[in-house]
């Protein structure tokens, strides 16, 4: 398959934008509540990346982000393993923390500094928590690569299971953010089954249940091709199996996220049934409902089936719920509707990526039309007004579809679960119906070449 980018590429996420694993990394650990440090093993020049993460530090346990800070002497004699096992002895004695997380930077990488064998020794004679990760922006990383990396390093510094607990009824949820409602709907699904989650981990966790991970056997996370290193590293240290499930968009793709957790497990599908009995139904007649009236709606008033653009590739998100599938977990959902639809990806528009691009759509399964669009400010000229009903994508192309009067789905208001269905039922609805995009039309097809 041809690529457009001169290096290896994650298999998970394709199709995905490219960021630097160090500058990525520190905005997850910036998010991340418990007490950590984090040393990283640079010039001070590279932190200075720490302001452009978006975030804020949480108080109470002194700095989290401390910098080896090394010369350009110091980087040229090789004096960076002994600076960086001094950063660790002095943070340790300050601040004792739960986890030390060590980070390396382009220049450290290029001396070929061996920051993990360093950190490894210095956990090993202070016996402390500490672990290591070759960071840099020498090879570009795709988000759902880098969330892969952090979540192993993190899980490494995890503490040994209590005994005496039955593991293998035990689950870790891994990856997905999560509300308040649709956590609550899986739990009551999955505890029906007999499981117990025992971790979430996602944007919202905390250090410490990124150190409970061990108390369980099973660690579900979407696919496909996802969470690879992770997998591998809970499978060989830990004796943890993988379950890769589809996300919960729509009835079908709930029904099979239940189902591939129960087969992991080697349970009955019907017990969770029971206990999602009323939601599935609800969810079922709703969409079989508005699934009627949707099409006779449209084919009364243009003459045709519902259709939708739907956007990959505009937004840059650590969340495998956005990453999942190749950011297009979400079509299960459009696809009970009947709903046509087309892809509109951002990325480069030469023939090698466009050719590369239809490669992994068929690996997905997914012969729809697909249309590459170069930025946000050209996808105006790449549909034609009237083509669509509703763009189901980011929220910042809105100036670009008013000037087609399209309607806009935020792709990240989608719920999951069957308690999700009536929410993103009446979001659809709205978009498409509303009496504003309903009543203003373009005077004319500003659909051409790009510029």
């Amino acid at each position: 398959m041809a690529r457009f980018r001169p290096h290896k590429m994650y298999p998970g996420a394709l199709l995905a934008q490219e960021c630097c694993s160090y500058q990525a990394s520190t905005e997850l650990l910036m998010r991340l509540k418990g007490h950590l440090a984090v040393i990283i093993h640079s010039d001070r020049d590279c932190s200075n990346v720490l302001p452009k993460t978006g975030g804020r530090v949480p108080l109470g346990d002194g700095y989290r982000f401390l910098c080896t800070n090394m010369k350009e002497d110091e980087l040229v004699t090789g004096q960076g393993n002994a600076k960086l096992r001094r950063a660790i002895e002095v943070v340790h004695e300050a601040q004792k923390p739960d986890l030390i997380v060590v980070l390396s930077t382009c220049p450290t990488v290029m001396i070929g500094d061996n920051v993990k064998n360093v950190v490894r020794k210095a956990g090993k004679d202070l016996g402390i928590n500490a672990v290591a990760e070759l960071t840099n922006g020498l090879r570009p990383k795709s988000p759902a690569e880098v969330v892969d990396d952090l979540y192993a390093l993190l899980c490494r510094g995890a503490r040994p299971s209590p005994g005496g607990t039955d593991l293998s009824m035990r689950i870790n949820l891994i990856g997905i953010d999560l509300g308040p409602g649709e956590r609550s709907e899986i739990e009551t699904a999955l505890e029906s089954m007999g499981l117990t989650i025992n971790a979430v981990l996602n944007q919202d966790a905390s250090l410490d249940q990124f150190l409970a991970v061990r108390d369980a056997k099973w660690n579900a996370h979407p696919g496909p091709h996802l969470m690879l290193n992770f997998d591998e590293q809970s499978r060989d240290k830990f004796g943890q199996e993988a379950i890769e499930v589809p996300l919960p968009f729509g009835v079908t793709a709930t029904d099979s996220f239940y189902a591939r957790i129960a087969a992991a497990v080697g349970l009955d599908p019907a017990a969770c049934g029971a206990a999602t009995a009323n939601l599935r139904a609800a969810a079922s007649a709703a969409l079989d409902g508005y699934r009627e009236r949707l099409h006779a709606r449209i084919r009364k008033e243009k003459n045709r089936p519902p259709r939708c653009a739907f956007n990959v590739g505009s937004v840059r998100s650590f969340d495998l719920r956005t990453l999942a599938h190749e950011e297009m977990g979400e079509l299960p959902f459009i696809d009970e509707l009947g709903i046509e639809r087309t892809i509109f990806i951002q990325g480069p528009q030469d023939a090698a990526n466009r050719d590369r691009t239809t490669g992994v759509l068929r690996e997905l399964g997914i012969t729809d039309p697909f249309v590459v669009f170069p930025d946000p400010g050209s996808l105006a000229k790449h549909i034609k007004p009237g083509e669509f009903d509703v763009f189901v994508g980011a929220d910042f192309l809105a100036d670009q579809l008013s000037k087609l009067n399209l309607p806009l789905i935020n792709k990240f208001q989608l719920r999951l679960g069957y308690g999700g269905v009536a929410h993103n039922l009446a979001l659809l609805d709205a978009a498409i119906f509303q009496s504003f995009y309903r009543h203003f039309a373009p005077a004319t097809d500003i659909s051409g070449p790009v510029e």
